[in-house]
């Protein structure tokens, strides 16, 4: 699914709030900024292997705030089910 399809499906936004969700078993796929912090997201990417949720690198945090639709910047975006 690409992006721009995100806008318009339920989702988190924001590394906590989507982790919080992997956790609870709820994401699909999951965005993750290209050019964020490396700390930020190292728990997103382990969990997202254990689970064994498709992880999209493709875009820039700036990116991902638009396609959700907020006016500031999102290093992680979560679909869910």
């Amino acid at each position: 699914m690409s992006l721009e399809l995100a806008a318009s499906v339920r989702k988190t936004v924001g590394a906590k709030q989507t982790l919080k969700a992997m956790k609870r078993n709820e994401v699909t796929q999951l965005y993750i900024a290209n050019d964020c912090d490396a700390q930020v997201v190292a728990p997103l990417i382990a969990e997202a292997e254990g689970a064994h949720i498709p992880v999209d690198r493709a875009y820039t945090m700036t990116e991902l705030g638009m396609a959700c639709h907020i006016k500031v910047k999102a290093a992680a975006v979560g679909l869910l089910k």
